[in-house]
């Protein structure tokens, strides 16, 4: 829990020249501190029950969570030069509107997207139960388009409460808070939420706590600094929120509108559109060749190898769902022959994601050198909000490290793990299976469908991997993107400019 200091005023000392004998009745001390309240806090924010709206624009960064070039290194950055914020308290609503660039600082290294192609515009909006995503409109012209985005609700409203103090205080007053020690204790939804309040009774920081399927026990802190005022509303000036201990949003502030006139509606488009049920984690398993299977049916994919006496299957990736849905897979596929090894791409968070799910079932994971002590730091994490399977478990998992190669073989199979270091991460390991003269990579080339665009410019990871083959010397003839699809090495010299 984060210390709070908590501000005591004390007695005014007696003057020197006081006789001895008076100082058992010292002079009346100043009246102690007014204790915190809710509506102390709004009144010093200017977060009345009248205040419905805030809108403001700033710069700065926002970060790639879980995409580090490095274990243990912080989220990759994107800059924003330009970011607008809408926030309805009274709906309640959100709409953000950014822009965003590569960072300055190259070279540029990390994942989420990085390193973009051309300057990115996105947009993200809440009303009430119905969240939506935003693109710009075509260069033909015309109206944005929208998309629905049901899975991002929760974390929307979350985010309306604790981007701002209003929201904070507003959220507080609405939730049955208590106080302690200067610190506002309440929750938004079954999310626990703890807001420190500074001098002057303004807001220095919220911290709410969730579940993430790699870290587990999560804590996501927003700062509030450089408070200005702005018709009678007080405004941080620098917003930093951190999630796993790293920054993932940076926000200078240049401009605040209290009572914004703005409303933000749903677009006819997803009004219409009924909220999907729940889907089954989805699993189709195609066979490559002998002995390797594709398994595919969502957005990361996996590969199973089969040897005489055990089955090593390449990447477990995004959450303890997706991981035992493909566990499941292989072994209709390739019945009575047991996963013994779980090959982990490498550190990003959607390929690292159901690894814990993986040691719970004992399997071995084989990752990048590099990786192995931040492995077996993820594993000792702690899982109370939301238990997973291996918490449940309680194995000690076993994690091998490759430093630049390793091979599995026997007399029916052998493949080949490669470090690939790369712009993308420095921890990556391919796959190669010299019988198939298969490469399974991931994320330096999404094999795009067959029909699609070509790409606004080439991304100089895709050539960093046609480089990364020519020097392992692999005679490789299909990808297997771990995105995307199954597509040839001419496929991908193409996307590489070559």
């Amino acid at each position: 829990m984060q210390r709070v200091l908590v501000a005591v005023l004390v007695a005014a000392a007696l003057q020197t020249a006081q006789p001895l004998a008076q100082t058992a009745n010292p002079a009346p001390a100043a009246a102690a501190a007014a204790p915190v309240t809710l509506d102390a806090v709004a009144k010093a924010l200017g977060a009345s029950k009248g205040l419905t709206t805030v809108q403001f624009t700033a710069q700065g960064s926002n970060n790639a969570y879980g995409q580090a070039w490095r274990p243990d290194q912080p989220w990759p950055a994107f800059k924003i030069y330009k970011y607008t914020a809408t926030l309805d308290y009274a709906t309640p609503g959100l709409r953000i509107d950014l822009e965003r660039t590569n960072p300055d600082a190259t070279p540029v290294r990390g994942g989420g997207g990085l390193p973009l192609l051309a300057p990115q515009v996105q947009g993200q909006a809440l009303s009430g139960k119905v969240a939506w995503n935003l693109a710009p409109p075509p260069a033909s012209g015309g109206a944005p388009a929208v998309t629905p985005a049901p899975a991002a609700v929760a974390n929307r409203q979350l985010l309306l409460w604790t981007l701002t103090p209003q929201g904070v205080i507003k959220a507080a007053m609405a939730n049955n808070a208590t106080i302690a020690a200067r610190v506002i204790s309440f929750k938004i939804g079954d999310t626990p939420v703890k807001a420190t309040v500074g001098a002057g009774n303004l807001i220095t920081s919220v911290r709410a706590s969730g579940d993430a399927a790699v870290l587990g026990d999560t804590v996501t802190e927003t700062t509030f600094s450089n408070y200005e005022e702005y018709r009678g509303v007080k405004f941080p000036m620098h917003i930093v929120q951190k999630q796993g201990g790293f920054p993932i949003l940076d926000l200078t502030v240049s401009s605040v509108r209290p009572q914004a006139n703005v409303t933000i509606d749903v677009p006819s488009t997803i009004q219409a559109a009924a909220a999907p049920p729940p889907a089954a984690v989805r699993v189709d398993t195609q066979k490559v060749a002998d002995g390797i299977y594709y398994l595919t049916g969502g957005s990361h994919h996996s590969v199973a190898v089969e040897f005489k006496d055990y089955v090593v299957l390449v990447e477990a990736p995004q959450t303890d769902e997706r991981a035992v849905a493909v566990f499941e897979a292989v072994k209709k596929a390739i019945p009575g022959k047991p996963i013994r090894f779980v090959v982990n791409s490498h550190n990003h968070f959607d390929h690292l994601g159901g690894v814990r799910a993986a040691m719970a079932e004992g399997y071995t994971i084989v990752t990048q050198a590099s990786n192995k002590l931040y492995y077996e730091k993820i594993a000792a994490m702690p899982h109370t909000i939301a238990p997973d399977r291996l918490s449940k478990a309680a194995k000690k998992p076993v994690v091998e490290g490759v430093l630049d190669k390793r091979v599995f073989t026997d007399d029916t199979q052998t493949l080949e793990l490669y470090r690939l270091s790369t712009d993308h991460c420095d921890t990556m390991l391919v796959a190669y299976l010299p019988k198939a003269k298969l490469l399974v990579e991931a994320d330096m080339w999404n094999p795009p469908a067959a029909n699609a665009p070509p790409p606004v410019a080439v991304n100089p990871v895709t050539v960093q991997l046609v480089e990364g083959i020519k020097k392992l010397n692999l005679d490789v003839q299909q990808i297997a993107g771990l995105h995307g699809r199954l597509a040839t090495v001419q496929e991908l010299r193409t996307a590489a400019g070559l």
